[in-house]
């Protein structure tokens, strides 16, 4: 009996119990810390009808607009936020007189932050409606509260700097450039502007800020109005800025949804070369009420991992008639890892 008690001991010694019992396999879980999450809305534009419902509902009360939960609980989850801030953010300037000339009150930018946006594209055919002095107040006033900007800047030196977020250890470059003017508004010469698309050096601005970050994302404010399928002059752009290094190809301008398409610049083959395009993500808060595709956009949630893949999901959201943000659906979850 004692014999066999010291053969049981040293069984129990030599061979772990993990050898005695059938082993469970855990599937290996992806760490947050291998991915970016990147999240972008569409045209913000906050006057006009927007400020007049802002006022006369919500007691001059933007935070109003970002109540939806859902919306929210993205925004807040995510490492980034980006959106086109379509005009000026200021109290300054002389209007212009275009056919639409928008000037946003001041008071939009704490609610902008405190919903959780952290970057804006300021290159987009309104920038320049209430003048120079307006944007540069613009720019000055989106420092102070706290919220990037890509697109423009004080001087041409400043617009072509990749403005760099890092996140997990990943770097993460924005640009941003207009195909729609205003053309006087440009940094040639040392002045306050845009960046423009037909910049001629527009495939070394790409590439040099490719070369500073892991991933860049170019932003264009380009396309038709009111059109839902992109064109010709949208897909050369984006081919080209993601030939030149560019990651991810954001789209604003026509004020409804556009496609979005998977391509892999020329000079690669391998597949976490390939890059996402969304032509157009609508209108995120503007007050276009006169249809049901303008008053609805898309919120675009891109996970970008270490090896260079994405995940993809679409959200569409919709605008109530006080211009709030009222629901939000899930249209589509894109698995684009390879």
């Amino acid at each position: 009996m004692r014999n066999i008690l010291y053969t049981l001991i040293i069984i129990v010694i030599l061979f772990p119990a993990s050898f005695l019992v059938e082993e469970k396999v855990v599937p290996t879980e992806i760490k947050e810390s291998e991915f970016v999450t990147l999240v972008f809305a569409g045209d913000i534009m906050l006057d006009r009808g927007v400020r007049k419902s802002v006022v006369k509902n919500f007691s001059n009360d933007y935070s109003a607009l970002f109540a939806q939960e859902e919306v929210s609980s993205i925004f807040k989850k995510s490492d980034i936020v980006f959106a086109n801030l379509e005009g000026p953010v200021s109290d300054k300037g002389v209007d212009r007189k275009n056919l639409y000339s928008f000037r946003m009150d001041p008071a939009i930018l704490p609610a902008l932050k405190n919903a959780g946006i952290d970057i804006v594209s300021v290159a987009n055919n309104h920038a320049g409606d209430w003048g120079q002095a307006a944007y540069i107040d613009t720019l000055a006033r989106l420092k102070e509260n706290g919220i990037l900007y890509t697109g423009g800047g004080l001087d041409k030196t400043e617009t072509e700097i990749p403005v760099t977020i890092e996140k997990n250890g990943l770097k993460i470059g924005f640009l941003g450039f207009s195909d729609k003017g205003p053309d006087y508004l440009t940094t040639n010469g040392g002045k306050a502007g845009v960046l423009l698309a037909n910049d001629p050096n527009f495939d070394v601005i790409i590439s040099s800020a490719a070369q500073q970050v892991d991933y860049l994302i170019v932003s264009f404010h380009f396309g038709e109005e009111y059109v839902k399928e992109h064109n010709a002059r949208q897909e050369y752009l984006a081919h080209r800025a993601i030939d030149n290094g560019a990651k991810i190809v954001i789209g604003h301008h026509p004020h409804v949804i556009e496609d979005t398409e998977m391509y892999s610049r020329k000079s690669c083959t391998q597949s976490s070369c390939m890059s996402y395009i969304a032509y157009s993500l609508g209108n995120f808060l503007f007050d276009q009420s006169w249809s049901a595709p303008t008053m609805e956009g898309m919120i675009l949630q891109l996970k970008l991992f270490r090896d260079g893949s994405i995940s993809a999901t679409k959200n569409n959201v919709y605008l109530n008639s006080f211009f709030q943000l009222e629901r939000m659906e899930k249209v589509q979850e894109e698995v684009l890892r390879f």
